[in-house]
């Protein structure tokens, strides 16, 4: 291949470099980044779940019960608790139970 040839390629080969980069954005690929992984046990479900390991949902309890054991170790709101109860039993590592208290029958869990 002669000088003006090679010459003429790379022109080339630089317009369309430029025109590519003008129509589908840079070709550099975006660095992705990952998620910060919390650590383990710090979470409301790890708590519970420690509870359980312990044998606290030997019997069934109620999501106050669960919330009022929990405050000193992991002060939280009550629906909080709640939904982290329910979470755990659609994911199977705790059953739902029913607990009468007061005369009224609630939602309970156990494991």
């Amino acid at each position: 291949m002669t000088p003006e040839k090679e010459k003429s390629e790379k022109q080339i080969l630089g317009r369309i470099d430029r025109l590519e980069e003008a129509v589908f954005g840079s070709r550099q690929l975006k660095e992705v980044k990952a998620r910060p992984r919390r650590v383990h046990g710090t979470a409301l479900p790890d708590h519970i779940l420690k509870l359980r390991d312990t044998g606290f949902f030997d019997s069934a309890k109620t999501p106050s019960e669960v919330h009022a054991r929990l405050q000193t170790k992991y002060p939280c709101e009550p629906d909080r608790v709640a939904m982290a109860l329910l979470r755990l039993q659609r994911r199977r590592e705790l059953r739902k139970a029913s607990k009468v208290t007061g005369g009224r029958k609630q939602v309970a869990y156990v494991s």
